[in-house]
């Protein structure tokens, strides 16, 4: 039942953040502050020791990088380049700073996930500024500019959260123990980000007067990268790591992208994809979590019925 009320809050998030989003959009300076708070509960619980590189991250990573390029290419050279630059937002975009949390929701490798997301985090700041000034055409754009931007926003959603948790594992080493009776605190401040995210990406289309037909092809090319990413995620982990890798490659840091995408080098209208990747990505964390409760329900079933399969022959 739990379960089932974290999932309708993702999506209930995204309908009261429309509906509100001229009350809720002035917020949207707490994003950073709530992404930082969730990631120091996430890290205080961490193992330090398992955090090390696999074979799996270095192909998770490259499916990121590739999946960006194949879907911006194409579409770029068939004459549609702010379409092109919207998919690219999406599909490039590093591993979400709250994949550690709904990987544990989840009962997944924690440690697995929040390596990748580091180091996609690292990959992204690396390889952007060269690749990106191919993909806008709002104007000129130096390496050192997109490197600060980005270096910022590693520093906020990231640095700070690692840094504040390893002085509290030093200082009070029992507060590990803190993290698992802090998860449902940490979905609360995620679903608080969905409200501002919703009712700003709201507020920018009310503002600029965006109508569907401009949108509509934003809006399905983020929700074909959304399914092309679960999916092929899915499949890149099976059997052992199939939930890491589909979280991996399906959910991504869209604060991030949407903070370089409003930037003025950017296409505005390029905005909307990333804007829609928040819901598609965010629904499909509901759907897997609710297949999930699914799964834990069946299996406790299971283990409760084997006992009085056990007790029937020898009661006669």
């Amino acid at each position: 039942m739990i379960q089932h009320i974290r999932s309708l809050s993702m999506l209930l998030a995204f309908v009261v953040g429309a509906c509100f989003h001229r009350e809720i959009a002035p917020f949207v300076w707490w994003l950073p502050i709530g992404i930082a708070i969730m990631l120091s509960i996430t890290f205080i619980g961490l193992d330090v020791k398992k955090l090390k590189p696999r074979r799996m991250h270095l192909w998770l990573i490259l499916a990121i990088q590739l999946t960006g390029i194949g879907f911006w290419l194409p579409v770029s050279w068939a004459g549609y380049p702010i379409l092109a630059e919207s998919l690219y937002y999406c599909a490039a975009a590093p591993i979400a700073s709250a994949i550690p949390i709904i990987v544990a929701l989840l009962r997944g490798d924690v440690e697995f996930c929040t390596t990748a997301m580091i180091i996609s985090q690292v990959v992204f700041a690396v390889v952007t500024p060269f690749v990106l000034p191919l993909v806008v055409h709002g104007g000129e754009m130096s390496y050192g500019e997109v490197c600060y931007l980005v270096a910022q926003q590693i520093f906020m959603v990231l640095c700070i959260p690692a840094l504040v948790s390893a002085l509290l594992r030093w200082v009070y080493p029992a507060c590990r123990g803190w993290a698992p009776k802090l998860r449902d605190v940490s979905l609360g401040i995620w679903v608080l980000n969905l409200l501002v995210v919703s009712s700003s990406g709201v507020q920018k289309i009310v503002d600029r007067g965006y109508e569907f037909h401009d949108m509509w092809p934003m809006m399905l090319g983020a929700a074909v990268i959304c399914a092309f990413g679960f999916i092929a995620g899915y499949r890149l982990g099976y059997p052992d790591l199939k939930r890491e890798c589909s979280q991996g490659l399906g959910q991504k840091n869209t604060v991030l992208t949407l903070y370089i995408a409003n930037q003025p080098y950017a296409s505005p209208l390029a905005y909307i994809g990333p804007v829609c990747y928040v819901f598609c990505h965010n629904f499909a964390n509901a759907v897997q979590l609710a297949l999930a409760t699914r799964e834990e329900q069946l299996a406790s079933r299971r283990a409760s019925e084997q006992p009085s399969e056990k007790s029937g022959p020898t009661g006669v």
